[in-house]
């Protein structure tokens, strides 16, 4: 039997649901326009180089620290059951961040600013995903996962709304960034109550330590290799419809309508596997459909000789993804061998978010020039096959 646990808090769902989609505010804006203005500003000339060692040296850094903060809040929860104190100082840290990159003049200042914005960052990131594995129970993660998908487009929309022209200088766009999500983060701070509603132990009829030990390890793998597939179709997806557009005038507003009624129905049919994976009890069959639906989004992409096809074949991907990361992230919250040390434990999964970065300029090596993109994606629905297979070897979780 599985030990009794309270349930969430009233209105906590919706507080940490608010508060997460805050984080992608936090840095979506940053990463998508705000830094590229930036380092245009600073080094023109250069300022694809500079791009690439402020990602380079970001993810290095980022890598490092979400696994301190998972560390340190898991020294804090021991102490206090709650994780909102190192939210609360990454917050702080993350205006200090902000002007400090406002005020960088040069490379080095720039890289520095960036480092500490990575570590504020990093330190309310890893300790708000462990937030779940504490505070909501495995009945309903599913459900939580799911809903958790919206922070990606919210993000996506922070990005356009601190670029507005109500905000025409970087001094105004960085602080509207850091109010945006203070606002979204700030009720959770203040109202949320952590009462442990996720449970402290795992079923008494757990599996064997070794075989649980061996399970994190195949879901790390899987997830690393589903999120290699993810980064490479979102690095070359557009080259690829542009390659298949035959309209007239240029393709990035058809892409860019194409993918914004991609990203509404990937939310929705994340929510709907989140809720119903916690209504069947297990995660594995959603796991395994939703690798096959990557595998057949990435295949038709690399068949489909029209633009269309590709759109369709880019939906089918996407909604795999979403799926399959989702709900890999409750599979996981479920096998953690020790509430003390879900942080850390969390933030080595999270290592996978940042590793596949490097995953698109190897692809790019492989293509010969001129050549189309088709075989990057069979090559992409390969690798996704490979993170579906490893998950469903997981042996201690259904």
């Amino acid at each position: 039997m599985t030990p009794s646990s309270p349930a969430p808090a009233r209105g906590f769902v919706l507080l940490y649901t608010l508060a997460y989609c805050g984080l992608f505010v936090a840095f979506m804006p940053f990463v998508s326009i705000l830094l590229q203005v930036k380092v245009a500003a600073i080094d023109p000339v250069n300022r694809v180089a500079l791009l690439g060692w402020a990602v380079l040296g970001g993810a290095v850094v980022a890598s490092v620290a979400n696994i301190a903060a998972g560390w340190l809040s898991d020294l804090h929860w021991r102490r206090s059951r709650s994780r909102r104190l190192p939210i609360a100082v990454g917050l702080i840290l993350l205006a200090l961040a902000f002007v400090a990159i406002h005020r960088a003049g040069d490379r080095t200042s720039l890289l520095v600013a960036i480092a500490l914005w990575q570590v504020a960052l990093n330190l309310m990131f890893a300790p708000m995903v462990a937030v779940m594995a504490d505070e909501v129970p495995d009945a309903a993660k599913g459900r939580v996962s799911g809903l958790l998908g919206i922070s990606h487009p919210i993000g996506m929309m922070s990005a356009a709304a601190v670029t507005a022209p109500l905000f025409p200088t970087e001094g105004l766009r960085f602080a509207a960034n850091v109010i945006l999500a203070a606002l979204m983060i700030g009720p959770f701070l203040l109202f949320a109550r952590e009462q442990g509603a996720g449970g402290d132990t795992r079923p008494l009829e757990t599996a064997p330590a070794a075989v649980v030990r061996g399970d994190l390890v195949r879901a790390w793998v899987a997830r690393l290799a589903m999120q290699v597939a993810g980064n490479g179709l979102t690095a070359y997806a557009f080259f690829h419809f542009a390659d298949r557009w035959r309209g007239t005038g240029d393709a990035a507003g058809p892409v860019a309508q194409a993918m914004a009624i991609v990203t509404g129905v990937v939310v929705v049919a994340t929510i709907l596997a989140g809720r119903w994976s916690d209504g069947v009890g297990g995660r594995k069959p959603f796991l395994g459909g939703a690798t096959l639906l990557v595998i057949a989004g990435l295949i038709g992409m690399a068949v489909a000789p029209g633009f269309v096809g590709a759109v369709v074949g880019y939906g089918i991907a996407q909604i795999g993804l979403s799926v399959f990361l989702a709900l890999h992230s409750a599979l996981a919250m479920q096998m953690l061998p020790s509430p003390g040390t879900r942080g850390r434990d969390l933030a080595v999964l999270n290592l996978t978010n940042t590793l596949p970065a490097c995953v698109p300029p190897l692809l790019a090596a492989l293509v010969p020039a001129g050549a189309g993109l088709g075989a990057v994606f069979v090559v992409l629905a390969l690798v996704a096959a490979v993170g579906g297979g490893t998950a469903l070897a997981i042996r201690s979780e259904r």
